[in-house]
């Protein structure tokens, strides 16, 4: 045998058992659905379109009913589709109404069989189903729910995949509040009160609803106060503005909501405050008067524009707006939702007071109302520790905002969270919602952010809240708008159902910036009503917040909560801080010099205002964390190009030649230019070379356009210099580039002094020896050597011919006598 065929046989065994090895490979390749969890890979979709009712009561339908459509997601198709739905026992804890929404599912049980939807749905083909099932019952399937509470209700769909497993392939989850049990529908007696579980109504919670009207930053960076028209980066105001937009739902619903046909003894009006941003108050009022709006990407002023279209939404909204304000609570956010954790890193104290104090005098000029002053809403971030710092160096103040993790009362006990490090915010129980007294000055009034989380589910933009712990976090788009809103509903009223749950109070607090569809905001409003109605609940006013907050105990204090809380991500980074403060200071520093102009009365204040409105609308908590820090670096890149830009905008104007001085005292003229809207004080910065000396003139009023200045110099040398001129502010600021004058002087200092006394000594000397020889009769020995002027006048003949020289020969007649007149000369 030779080597040959047996290097050949082995190479056949090698591939034998490669051929065996791909075969058994192949069917691991092949995607398959997991066995009791949907895989990475979706094959189906379940989307809940109607749960009724949705919020059950004694008096209501005993039988919940769940419809929607299962639809086919994926590359292939699936067999033998069925759906079931399933319940889990009432939420005791504020994590469980997130956690029970995703995650595992061991604690949903079965409410009754799979029911068979499709024995086969092809790709992109979806399948309706309508199950239901009674609250209660001894003879059928049923939620087998006995007593009031919010449970959290799946529905589960299972199928086959092409080359897959049976599985479970995908699940909607919600909440059902169940304020009361009806009667079992197979109970055939006519005593309905004692076959129905009514809820425990012996201790109402005190329910604070702030309503929130806000929008993202709209106002394009970069103009100051007067320019016209209003430049806006998008036209999305416009339809947000107009019937059906998203803030006219809002408005609409609690409009109609605190109308006196609907809520007659005012519950709704009592329990609610208008929780407005005045950023939007600045803008909507802009849009009033005409706009523009960008027609490109955005930069700065020289971006094309085109005509806005929502001036008449505007007005309209804006009216009825100021017209529920006469009879509604209303109460300031931080101007544009600004980050006050951020805030505190700028360290400007005036930008912090716009943020917090002087929103309300926004708020109050425009709507023509009196807002409800001393509390600060936090809708979005944290109550951290800066935050506090920052609340505390403004005087007394109510931070409604979420309940952390860190929250320790005077005490000692926690705010309901798991206890220990790394503890989930109400895992073992309710969020303590009990105000926590951080310092002399500062008490925070919590809200349990769970809650607030769920009632941020809802609607056509869901959001996470960045004050809300990663733990807790759900897929925003994981269900349907019906699903959150019931999951929504459920946590609102999850507190008036624990008896229990102390204190008994409550504050909703959607977020800010809010897209609730109309269903959506008509069925918060009445499961507040409901709850209120049910006596489940009772309206308590913001200033009672305010008040029973501030009336907390003086100590001991809780420790600062640390400042890393909330969503890393939506942190703003230390670089745009820097560039916030520095921007800032120097644009306090120019407004500092600015005045009023008499002719149109714009005001420094006014003219700088907008961009330091625009610092806090780069610091806004309502967008999205992902794009928070790059949109705010480049709101802050205009704004800083503008400010260079007003700098620059005062300057003395370069002559382009050079002055010639007359004298050492000639004033030196200038010529000072200011291209901004309002005047400047400034102060000439005059660079002189050895040898000159500048007088001051103090500060320059300089109005718009241009102003001639005469500078008193003096100057002691000729010879051509430089000198270089420059403005400032009266702070010492620097305005403009300064410009180099080229300066010919003709003065000759001390030498032409003493020049000048010595000629005129000299003078005074001959002049007074004259005079001596005149006062005794004698002539003056200078003259000697002249004729004496008379007898040259008395020898002219005007008839003589000229002489050789010019001059006149002396008449002669010999018959006549000699009219030769010798003179003699004294001896």
């Amino acid at each position: 045998m030779t080597a040959a065929p047996v290097r050949v046989r082995q190479l056949a065994r090698v591939l034998l058992v490669l051929g065996v090895l791909a075969l058994f490979a192949v069917p691991v390749a092949i995607p398959q659905a997991a066995a009791g969890e949907p895989g990475s890979a979706r094959f189906l979709q379940i989307r809940v379109d109607r749960v009724t009712p949705d919020i059950v009561t004694t008096a209501g339908e005993p039988v919940v009913t769940v419809s929607g459509v299962v639809r086919n997601v994926g590359d292939r198709p699936v067999r033998d589709v069925v759906v079931r739905l399933e319940a889990a026992a009432a939420v005791t804890t504020s994590a469980g109404l997130r956690t029970n929404l995703t995650g595992p599912v061991d604690q949903f049980e079965p409410i009754g069989g799979f029911t068979t939807l499709s024995a086969e749905l092809e790709r992109g083909q979806e399948v309706p189903f309508t199950l239901s099932y009674p609250l209660r019952s001894s003879t059928q399937p049923s939620f087998d729910i006995h007593e009031p509470g919010v449970y959290p209700v799946m529905v589960n769909v299972n199928g086959t995949p092409d080359y897959g497993a049976p599985a479970r392939l995908d699940d909607a989850r919600f909440l059902l509040p169940v304020l009361g049990v009806p009667r079992d529908p197979a109970d055939d007696s006519d005593d309905t009160v004692s076959t129905v579980v009514p809820p425990d109504t012996s201790r109402p919670v005190g329910i604070t609803l702030l309503w929130p009207l806000a929008d993202r930053p709209r106002l394009a960076a970069g103009a100051p106060g007067g320019t016209t028209p209003v430049r806006l980066l998008d036209d999305e105001l416009a339809t947000a503005l107009a019937p059906g937009g998203r803030l006219d739902v809002l408005l609409s619903a609690i409009e109609f909501a605190t109308g006196s046909e609907v809520d007659p003894r005012g519950d709704i009006r009592t329990s609610t405050c208008l929780a407005v941003d005045p950023d939007l108050l600045v803008t909507v009022n802009a849009m009033t008067g005409g706009y523009v709006v960008n027609d490109g990407p955005d930069a700065g002023p020289g971006t094309p524009t085109r005509p806005g279209t929502g001036q008449e939404a505007a007005t309209a909204w804006l009216n009825r707006l100021k017209g529920l304000a006469q009879r509604m609570c209303v109460v300031s956010s931080t101007y544009a939702q600004a980050d006050l954790d951020a805030l505190r890193r700028v360290g400007d104290p005036g930008l912090s007071a716009i943020a917090t104090l002087v929103a309300g005098d926004i708020v109050d000029q425009i709507l023509s109302t009196a807002s409800v002053r001393g509390a600060t809403l936090l809708a979005d971030g944290p109550v951290s520790g800066p935050a506090v710092e920052l609340l505390s160096s403004q005087g007394h103040n109510v931070a409604i905002g979420a309940a952390n993790v860190a929250d320790r009362h005077a005490d000692g006990e926690s705010s309901g969270n798991g206890g220990g490090e790394g503890a989930v915010l109400g895992a073992d129980g309710p969020v303590d919602l009990r105000p926590v007294r951080y310092t002399a000055e500062v008490v925070a009034a919590p809200f349990d952010p769970a809650v607030g989380a769920a009632l941020a589910g809802i609607g056509t933009d869901p959001v996470t809240p960045s004050y809300l712990d990663p733990a807790l976090a759900l897929p925003l788009h994981q269900d349907s708008e019906v699903a959150r809103r019931q999951s929504g509903l459920g946590a609102l009223l999850w507190r008036t159902l624990l008896p229990g749950a102390e204190p008994r109070t409550e504050i909703l607090m959607p977020p800010l910036v809010w897209s609730p569809r109309p269903d959506d905001a008509h069925a918060v409003l009445t499961a507040v009503r409901t709850a209120i109605t049910a006596r489940l609940a009772r309206p308590r006013p913001l200033t009672e917040v305010i008040n029973d907050a501030n009336a907390a105990p003086a100590g001991p204090l809780a420790p600062l909560p640390p400042a890393d809380l909330g969503d890393p991500q939506a942190r703003i980074d230390d670089a745009v801080v820097a560039g916030i403060a520095a921007v800032t200071g120097r644009l306090w520093g120019l407004t500092a010099a600015l005045t009023t102009d008499v002719r149109t009365g714009l005001t420094g204040q006014a003219y700088t205002a907008p961009l330091r409105e625009d610092m806090l609308r780069a610091l806004s908590q309502s967008v999205p964390p992902e794009a928070r820090n790059g949109l705010a670096q480049q709101r802050l890149s205009t704004v800083t190009r503008t400010v260079d830009n007003l700098f620059n905008a005062v300057t003395v104007v370069n002559p382009g030649g050079s002055y010639t001085l007359a004298t050492e005292r000639s004033p030196l003229p200038l010529a000072l230019r200011n291209d901004l809207a309002v005047p400047i004080r400034v102060r000439l910065d005059v660079q002189a070379p050895p040898g000159m000396t500048v007088s001051d003139i103090g500060e320059i009023e300089l109005p718009p356009g241009y102003l001639p200045v005469l500078v008193p110099i003096e100057v002691h040398f000729t010879q051509r210099v430089a000198v270089d001129v420059g403005l400032r502010t009266a702070d010492g600021l620097p305005l403009g580039e300064p410009v180099r004058l080229s300066v010919h002087s003709n003065a000759y200092g001390k030498v032409l002094f003493f020049i000048t006394l010595s000629a005129g000594a000299v003078l005074v000397l001959l002049a007074g020896r004259r005079l001596w020889h005149r006062f005794r009769g004698q002539p003056d020995p200078a003259d000697l050597d002249r004729p004496d002027p008379l007898d040259v006048a008395l020898s002219f003949d005007p008839d003589a011919e000229p002489g050789p020289a010019g001059g006149n020969r002396a008449r002669e007649d010999s018959g006549g006598p000699d009219r030769t007149r010798s003179r003699s000369r004294p001896t």
